[in-house]
């Protein structure tokens, strides 16, 4: 299990796909950085009236979707690509148990997911709070302790669409068909949930993946897509 881990750690540092991804997650905690900037000249430009009817929207909020949507597309790319060029075939040789390939690419996109979403709402988080929050913007008004459940949970759920990428790739084998279905499941899915009558709204609004849903929904989710991914590497030919 260590050297297919280790294999596949480095197929995965040094793919071409791999860095454009980490870079545009870099771009988003810049773009977070940005917008905060933006938001605090706005803030002094106005009355305050106009102040008191601003939401407690937070820039890590704002950022999130992007920065998940990324991560799954990097949990995509990981084994889509090696289907495209028939390099799944080779690596499901080298190490013929499937279940240790599959266990070993969610474990490096795991981590990877994990780490880029720690890094970047928390960099986001501390430089969005030291330029807003002093200035009194509602959604800073909370203190760093009172936050930190929802900076951590929102750093896993990163982890999470990572690895749900990546058993979508497995399963549909195919870059663009994963990425439509990310795609709905982050962006459309959660619109077209919120135009049903109550109470259906509210109860499968809970259960969307990017709606910071309850521990043991995301975990859901991880066990559907994994469960679905080892299915279909251990009963379809390569």
């Amino acid at each position: 299990m260590r050297d297919v881990l280790s294999a596949e750690w480095l197929k995965i540092r040094t793919t071409r796909s791999t860095r454009f991804v980490l870079l545009a997650v870099m771009a988003i905690a810049v773009l977070g950085m940005l917008l905060a900037y933006a938001w605090g000249q706005t803030w002094e430009g106005m009355s305050p009236e106009s102040r008191t009817r601003l939401s407690d929207a937070s820039i890590e909020d704002t950022t999130a979707p992007l920065l998940h949507f990324c991560l799954a597309v990097l949990g995509v790319l990981i084994i889509t690509g090696e289907y495209a060029t028939g390099a799944i075939r080779t690596s499901l040789t080298v190490a013929p148990r499937r279940l240790s390939v599959l266990a070993s690419k969610a474990s490096v996109v795991g981590v990877i997911g994990l780490v880029s979403g720690l890094l970047v709402t928390f960099s986001t988080y501390l430089v969005s709070h030291e330029v807003l929050g002093s200035r009194g913007f509602p959604g800073y008004a909370a203190t760093f302790e009172e936050e930190l459940p929802g900076l951590v949970q929102a750093s896993v759920l990163a982890m999470v669409v990572a690895v749900v990428g990546l058993g979508l790739g497995t399963v549909l084998r195919s870059t663009a068909g994963a990425l439509f279905a990310i795609a709905a499941l982050v962006f459309i899915v959660p619109v077209l949930v919120g135009f049903l009558p109550d109470p259906w709204d509210d109860r499968l609004g809970s259960l969307m993946l990017l709606n910071m849903p309850h521990p043991l929904v995301a975990i859901g989710y991880v066990v559907a897509a994994l469960g679905a991914a080892a299915v279909a590497i251990l009963h379809r030919d390569v």
